[in-house]
């Protein structure tokens, strides 16, 4: 009988950051969404979610745990939580160290990172050599946003194809602010041809999860970078275990 194990990628808000106060702990991974969610529908949770990562690094961590991973004895259903789309995977020729900063209780991690820098451009922590090429970068990013849109919905649609391929079903959500209205004339080909069966609210920004539970007036008093608390990962769990709830019971109409 093969073992029903549920990958769950993203970023801070997948790995429930702050839930207990801390950046990253095994309570935090077990309230969080995409946990919740796996003991719903009753799979155990590999939560390789990292505190900082872009989507690039989201969809690089799937394709290698599946690259290192994956075996025919396991039943696998994948969650991904894209974070958004303002953050940059950069490529960087010394070793960074995104396991020691963010994802201490990881429950797999994917060495690939450590070769490449997280740009953000609210993180303004790095100091020396990675200072600077974060600085090189953040000026691309503020004046760059269609285009990073545009690799976040090329991302989408890779990994879309990467798991169809696979014949492995997979549900997709978004955690912060992906696509603007204003870039609609450059995004429609791609987002035309992304599969909504399996993406909730893909284009409804307000419905991501740290914008909605945000705007609801939900308020983490213990977290130093802004996180949710446990409350609304309970909340977020509930609205993707309705939405397979429906897409299984369309289907069996």
């Amino acid at each position: 009988m093969r073992e029903k194990v549920m990958l769950i990628a993203g970023c801070s808000h997948t790995a429930g950051s702050e839930i207990d106060g801390q950046t990253d702990s095994t309570y935090n991974r077990q309230h969080s969404y995409g946990n919740l969610l796996a003991n719903k529908l009753g799979y155990r949770p590999i939560n390789i979610a990292v505190c900082g990562f872009s989507n690039g690094a989201i969809a690089r961590s799937v394709l290698e745990w599946f690259n290192d991973q994956y075996t025919d004895n396991m039943e696998v259903f994948v969650f991904i939580a894209w974070t958004e789309s303002a953050r940059v995977d950069a490529p960087y020729e010394f070793p960074t160290w995104h396991q020691e900063i963010g994802g201490q209780c990881v429950d797999w991690f994917t060495l690939s990172s450590t070769d490449f820098l997280q740009i953000n451009i609210h993180d303004n922590s790095h100091e020396g050599r990675e200072k600077d090429a974060q600085d090189d970068y953040r000026r691309f990013v503020v004046r760059r946003t269609e285009y990073l849109e545009i690799v976040s919905a090329n991302l989408i649609l890779q990994l879309q194809y990467f798991l169809k391929y696979k014949n492995v079903n997979y549900l997709m959500a978004n955690a912060g602010h992906m696509f603007s209205e204003e870039n609609e004339k450059y995004l429609k080909v791609y987002l035309n041809n992304i599969d909504t069966r399996n993406f909730i609210n893909l284009q409804n920004n307000m419905e991501a999860f740290y914008p909605k539970y945000g705007l609801l007036g939900y308020t983490n008093p213990i977290a130093k970078y802004g996180h949710h608390g446990e409350e609304p990962h309970r909340l977020f769990s509930e609205i993707l275990y309705n939405f397979l709830m429906e897409k299984q019971n369309d289907r069996q109409d």
